[in-house]
């Protein structure tokens, strides 16, 4: 065996990994939390581990050589015999990725059926967390590339403003950050009323902007799932609803983990009370 090959670092291998799928060392470094030095650094170790040339040290792009292309389908099935190896013979929780809204709905209805594991975080973060082998599921909007994961449709509906009153006058409202979500309502309501959105709060939590609308008389803009949770109505002078989907990011779907994936996934079915599924 190389000797370099006692050194290498597991997390030096599973930014390789992130690299090669993403075809972008940068991207990579955002999300394992590295400078762009210590991103080259760790694929530099990984090169001196294996002793082969297994990518192109180019500034915008990230290629890799045929000996780099053979290294990572093996690497991942490495890093997965290692893993399991330290794990008990009980099957482990459900690493679960998701945000705090999403959670809030889904949660109760999965726990009946499979432990989980929990971690709240932003749908960007969760994405990382899938690629990073650190989640076994994500739930998150389809509102940016996933690339590099498999995906399943859970859930389907709309963004729209919602207040606790049926008739609640035209008035000031509570967004979150410019999501893409929030950025097409304020077109959509430029090209409606012809005059700005008038915002009362940018607030960077959909729970919260569902709570504080559930016991006031505030307006909020918020996904339909959440707002029925705590019994909003939808404001009659809105511009047309955003449609959203919800899927499930995951990496493999191989052994015991398809069958408490399809479980997963039909709980989350009957949360969102989608139309249809499919994998895309």
């Amino acid at each position: 065996m190389n000797q370099a090959l006692r050194h290498l670092r597991i997390a030096d291998l599973e930014l390789f990994i992130t690299t090669a799928h993403l075809k972008n060392l940068s991207k990579a470094a955002l999300i394992h939390n590295l400078s762009q030095s210590a991103a080259s650094a760790s694929i530099m170790r990984v090169e001196t581990a294996f002793g082969y040339p297994l990518c192109t040290h180019e500034k915008r792009q990230f290629r890799l050589t045929h000996e780099g292309a053979i290294l990572v389908p093996r690497a991942e099935e490495w890093l997965k015999q290692f893993r399991e190896t330290v794990m008990t013979d009980s099957p482990r929780p459900i690493r679960l990725a998701t945000t705090h809204a999403i959670a809030r709905v889904v949660i109760p209805a999965i726990l009946p059926f499979s432990a989980i594991d929990l971690q709240l975080m932003r749908p960007d973060s969760a994405y990382g967390s899938i690629l990073r082998d650190e989640a076994d599921i994500a739930l998150v909007p389809d509102n940016a590339p996933w690339d590099g994961v498999l995906s399943v449709e859970v859930g389907l509906g709309s963004f729209q403003l919602y207040s606790s009153i049926t008739d609640a006058p035209m008035g000031s409202v509570l967004l979150p950050e410019n999501q893409i979500e929030v950025l097409r309502l304020i077109q959509k309501w430029n090209q409606t009323h012809e005059t700005p959105l008038e915002i009362k709060a940018r607030i960077p939590s959909w729970s919260l902007i569902a709570d504080i609308c559930s016991c006031s008389t505030d307006v909020g803009f918020l996904p339909d799932f959440l707002a029925k949770r705590v019994g909003l109505h939808p404001v009659s002078w809105q511009p047309t609803p955003s449609r959203y989907r919800i899927l499930a990011l995951y990496r493999s779907s191989k052994g015991d983990f398809q069958i408490r994936l399809n479980q997963f996934i039909k709980q989350c079915s009957e949360v969102f009370n989608p139309t249809d599924f499919k994998k895309n």
